[in-house]
């Protein structure tokens, strides 16, 4: 007697939250790279020098990080707020494995790990000294 393993057909909603959740969470670590080389230009551009700012540091403790750029502010608190949100992002993930969402599909579940391993790296830098380090500069 052969056994044919079969195939779980994917409902369209599992697929969908599935991509949704896999969309989400590389646009969050793209963004967090982004927002993390433009904190470190700025830095570099007022020191004169590439370097980790901190808080309250000699090089930029009397300039102005924002100087009229109303966006880096919003870099700021994208930064700043990197772990919880990572955090967030990793907890979906969990969610969407252990309720099976993407079974079956082979793409959908590669996908989903990828996208989980990038949100696991964003935890891990952002959890840094280094990092924690450029979040301080930018919220002082």
């Amino acid at each position: 007697m052969t056994t044919v393993a079969a195939r779980r057909k994917v409902p369209a909603h599992e697929r969908s939250a599935v991509r949704l959740v896999v969309f989400l969470e590389w646009v969050f670590a793209l963004v967090y790279v982004g927002c993390v080389l433009l904190a470190l230009f700025r830095a570099a551009d007022i020191a004169g020098h590439w370097y980790i700012p901190a808080q309250g540091d000699a090089f930029t403790e009397d300039a102005d990080i924002a100087a009229g750029r109303w966006w880096f502010l919003l870099v700021g608190m994208f930064v700043s707020s990197a772990p919880m949100s990572a955090g967030l992002g990793l907890f979906s993930s969990a969610m969407l494995f252990l309720l099976g969402y993407g079974r079956g599909d082979r793409r959908l579940t590669r996908a989903l790990i990828l996208s989980t391993l990038a949100t696991t790296a964003v935890l891990a830098v952002s959890l840094t000294p280094a990092a924690q380090s450029l979040s301080g500069w930018l919220l002082d």
